[in-house]
């Protein structure tokens, strides 16, 4: 199965807060959470050249999932899409991914670094 799907079916089935509508890009951004979840206990396919599905061979912890788990974007720049999981592989995880208490959505970022409660550049100041 594609892994976007397995991504989203993780998200659902794994996510404390229903009450939170996401905007697409947050959702986009859940999904490549879900996978890199999924990424480290099960594996994750791709494609060779002949087309035939093979493991990505690599530490999937150091790269980013990214386009809502459709690819990923290595450190070197390399892609790899498309991404697949095996459909049976999924549902056993699901309690340990459960249990991680995974927060599928970042708090947003202050806009101006002076507008938070500490100013790292009044700090340097005091020095």
């Amino acid at each position: 199965m594609p892994l976007s799907v397995a991504a989203a079916f993780t998200f659902h089935q794994t996510r404390r807060s229903n009450e939170v509508r996401l905007s697409p890009n947050d959702y986009a951004r859940a999904l490549d959470i879900a996978a890199a979840a999924l990424s480290c206990i099960v594996p994750i396919y791709t494609l060779d050249e002949r087309g035939e599905r093979i493991p990505v061979c690599m530490n999937l912890a150091r790269q980013r999932f990214c386009g809502g788990a459709t690819r990923i974007q290595c450190l070197d720049g390399a892609v790899f899409a498309p991404l697949a999981i095996v459909r049976s592989d999924v549902p056993p995880v699901l309690p340990a991914i459960q249990r991680a208490e995974i927060d599928y959505v970042a708090p947003q970022r202050l806009t101006s670094p002076a507008a938070g409660p500490y100013d790292e550049r009044a700090k340097r100041r005091e020095w």
